[in-house]
C-alpha cells in the first residue's frame, strides 16, 4: 500500500469519513439517462437506500442499478454496498452483472476488515483484504469526500481485494456541465481506476467521473466503455435530496 499522492506532495493521513462530514444523506437519489453510440438505451439510478445494521454496526446502504439495451448489446448491472457510518469501512458488497443474457458476475462479498479477509457468499475460501477496506460502490461515495486539486494523482490502497490495490484517481481538470434544472455548474473531471475486470471503473473501460465542485460533490456524469463496441455515458437527469 502507498499513501495518497497529490502532485509532488505526499499525504500520510487517510481522511476520516463520518455521518457529520459526508455530502450525502439517506434518501438521496440520482437518476441518469444513458447514451450509447447513437442510442439512448436506458439509464441508471444511484441512491442512498438507508442506514441499516450489519453485525450490529450502523451502515450506509448504497445502491447502483444500471440497464443498457441496444441492438447487439444488453447489460443489466446491480451493485449494492453496506459500509459502516463510522469508520467508513465496507462489510458487504453485492455485484451482479448480466451481459447479453449471460451472467458474468453474481457475487455477494462479505468483508471482515478487522480480521483482514473477505469471502464470496458463504464460501470457506478466504482472501486477504487491506486495513479499512472499501468496495467498488463505496469508493464512489468516498471520492466525493476527497480534497481534490488540479493535477492531483491519488493512490488509495483501500480496495477490499488486496491484490487489486491501489485505486487510482487522477484529476483531469474542470468542466462546465448542465444540471437537471437547466443551470450550469463547474465540475471536477476525474479518471478513476479500480483494477477489477468487470467493474464500471476497470482500467480497460477508461472511465471518467464528473463531480460538482461544491460542498455536495454530486456525480453529474459518468462515462465508461462497459462493453460492446461503444462508450456508455450516463448524464444526470433528476436529483432527489430530502430537505
Amino acid at each position: 500500500m502507498i499513501p495518497f499522492v497529490v502532485g509532488a506532495v505526499l499525504l500520510q493521513a487517510i481522511p476520516a469519513v463520518s455521518s457529520r462530514t459526508v455530502p450525502w444523506t439517506v434518501g438521496e437519489s440520482f437518476d441518469y439517462d444513458g447514451k450509447y453510440m447513437f442510442f439512448t438505451p436506458g439509464g441508471a439510478t444511484l441512491s442512498v437506500v438507508g442506514i441499516e445494521s450489519v453485525g450490529g454496526v450502523p451502515s450506509w446502504h448504497f445502491k447502483l442499478s444500471m440497464h443498457v439495451s441496444v441492438p447487439l448489446y444488453k447489460n443489466v448491472s446491480d451493485l449494492e454496498s453496506w459500509t459502516a457510518v463510522n469508520p467508513f469501512v465496507s462489510s458487504r458488497f453485492v455485484h451482479v452483472i448480466n451481459e447479453n443474457g449471460k451472467q458474468i458476475s453474481n457475487d455477494d462479498f462479505h468483508i471482515f476488515g478487522d480480521s483482514g479477509f473477505y469471502r464470496n457468499r458463504q464460501e470457506s475460501v478466504t482472501r486477504p483484504t487491506p486495513k479499512d477496506p472499501l468496495d467498488d460502490l463505496a469508493f464512489v461515495y468516498y471520492i466525493r469526500t476527497m480534497d481534490l486539486k488540479i493535477g492531483g494523482k491519488y493512490a488509495v490502497p483501500r480496495y477490499f481485494r488486496q491484490d487489486h490495490n491501489p485505486v487510482e484517481v487522477d484529476v483531469i481538470g474542470h468542466d462546465s456541465l448542465e444540471m437537471p434544472d437547466g443551470t450550469r455548474c463547474y465540475c471536477w473531471v476525474l479518471h478513476p481506476v479500480v483494477d477489477e475486470p468487470n467493474g464500471l471503473f476497470s482500467r480497460k473501460n477508461d472511465a471518467r467521473l464528473w463531480l460538482t465542485d461544491d460542498g455536495l460533490r454530486i456525480p453529474v456524469q459518468i462515462r465508461s466503455s462497459i462493453g460492446g463496441p461503444g462508450t456508455l455515458t450516463l448524464k444526470l437527469r433528476k436529483i432527489t435530496r430530502p430537505h
